[in-house]
């Protein structure tokens, strides 16, 4: 799916008028009624309900407007306050005369409204087409709406906030519980510098036209189901173990085998056909034990690595999950980096990522299109500090492009990033992932699937979908607060075969 800028979008709506001959009425009501459907699903266990629609001057308070119509139409407790403007869109005064002047009052913000505690707010005060940041004249609003108790809901961008832009942490700006925003995310819901004002998003369909979505140019994506089950590989009847791969996974130290046992456990629950994992001599029995499943080599040295092994032989390689970072290890681990060979696949995580920031005469080393996964405080000794979400990324496009590498850059909405300046951001996964092992985890999904033959960036892409949509799996069950790593690989099958039946529908 595309992620495009407010400008674009609204390009789409207009040509989307033309291409299916409704005017932008019409566009509205079906936008609003896909609000309805999903607000009304999210609130179905809450009995007791009063909406309260905040509405502004432009078509966003139009939506609310239809959004308060189709409430009241269901029998819904609905109050409707529309913001005193000097101008109001054409499609917004068509909306204000089809509900009774009984439900609407009209306010200024020297003047605003009672909100009970127990009503739910709807923000449809401005929408993606805000060119600006608010004025402090709409400070009082704002900070009402934010200190309100009870629910407060968001059609299709949170009042006051840019829709291409990072926002600065003190902007004048909405912070609702969920925003559901029309047919395309837009980057500002994407950026962690927006975290204050993007709780959690739904992306609604609204049938805009699809050659008029294909037309428009992006190199940014945002990872949906869709997308993933296109790149699925299906299995053939007569395929064997040695049809999907042998990987091996290289890390570990004293005391930090148990992110080998998650990462290596992860690769076979994610499909390759065989495992190999090296690690130092105390992680033996451990992984013996654990993981039956997989080939045990050890280093010569007890507690650490000291000699890398060779690897020609091995379709993927994934290294430095809790490798350490101890002198004769990074010796050995630069050496193994100029011995490799340009054709292999590699997956670098953890401690291997520190160890390359630390000499960065290496990275000319690395095989075309070697997988990097780190995460903020990672991305960092590789790129430098930088500004901003923006400055960020345009600091990993340009790294990515000058060693030639893919960059996941691991964390809310993870961002995957290409050589050719293509942006990815991933839509599965939440809060109770961000615990340790679960980045051990993903680093065997996606070193797994490029052993199966997937190219580097599809491995990327489907493993970091996978991933979430496992750990999404594990939320439903039992919630954020007690999800552990482990507990992701055990729906990792089942998450597979989620995607693979959308191939189908």
């Amino acid at each position: 799916m595309k992620i495009l800028k407010a400008a674009q979008v609204q390009e789409v709506d207009c040509q989307t008028l033309i291409a299916q001959r409704i005017s932008s009425l019409e566009l509205m009501e079906r936008a609003s009624e896909e609000v309805v459907k999903a607000v009304l699903r999210d609130l179905s266990q809450k009995k007791e309900r009063t909406f309260s629609l905040l509405c502004g001057g432009g078509n966003n308070g139009g939506d609310g407007l239809v959004i308060a119509r189709l409430l009241l139409s269901m029998g819904e407790k609905v109050k409707v306050h529309i913001l005193k403007s000097a101008r109001y869109s054409s499609d917004n005064v068509a909306n204000q005369s089809k509900i009774d002047n009984t439900y609407i009052s009209f306010f200024d913000l020297d003047n605003i409204p009672y909100l009970s505690d127990k009503e739910i707010i709807i923000d449809c005060i401005f929408g993606v087409g805000l060119s600006r940041p608010l004025s402090t004249e709409y400070r009082l609003l704002v900070d009402r709406i934010n200190a309100h108790p009870n629910l407060v809901l968001s059609v299709d961008m949170p009042s006051g906030l840019l829709a291409d832009h990072v926002n600065e942490s003190a902007a004048i700006a909405v912070k609702p519980d969920k925003i559901y925003t029309f047919q395309t995310p837009k980057m500002a819901l994407l950026l962690p510098d927006n975290h204050h004002f993007t709780r959690e998003f739904e992306v609604l369909d609204i049938g805009l036209d699809k050659n008029a979505l294909d037309s428009q140019v992006s190199h940014s994506y945002y990872i949906d189901e869709a997308l993933v089950a296109s790149l699925v590989k299906m299995r053939t009847r007569y395929s064997h173990k040695g049809s999907f791969g042998h990987v091996v996974l290289i890390g570990g130290s004293y005391g930090k085998i148990g992110a080998m046992s998650l990462c290596c456990l992860a690769a076979m629950k994610a499909g390759c056909g065989l495992c190999t994992v090296y690690v130092p001599r105390c992680g033996y029995i451990c992984l013996q034990t654990a993981v039956p499943e997989v080939m045990v080599l050890t280093d010569p040295e007890e507690e650490l690595i000291s000699i890398f092994p060779t690897v020609n032989s091995f379709s993927a390689v994934g290294v430095g999950m809790g490798m350490g970072q101890e002198s004769k290890t990074k010796t050995a681990f630069f050496e193994f980096l100029q011995s490799l060979s340009p054709s292999s696949k590699l997956v670098l995580d953890a401690d291997a990522l520190n160890l390359v920031a630390s000499r960065r005469e290496v990275l000319s080393c690395l095989p075309f299109h070697t997988i990097m996964t780190p995460h903020p405080k990672e991305l960092e000794r590789l790129i430098g500090k930088w500004s901003n979400d923006i400055d960020k990324i345009e600091k990993v496009k340009e790294f990515s492009s000058l060693y030639q590498v893919i960059v996941l850059v691991k964390g809310a909405n993870s961002m995957i990033v290409n050589p050719n300046g293509h942006l990815y951001f991933n839509s599965t996964g939440n809060p109770g992932m961000a615990t340790g092992g679960s980045g051990d985890v993903l680093t065997g999904i996606i070193t797994s699937l490029l052993g199966q033959g997937y190219e580097p960036m599809d491995a990327v892409v489907l493993g970091v979908y996978l991933h979430g949509a496992a750990g999404d799996r594990v939320m439903d069950e039992i919630g954020e607060e007690g999800l552990v790593a482990s507990d992701i690989i055990l729906q990792l099958s089942p998450a597979m075969q989620e995607i693979k039946r959308h191939r189908f529908l």
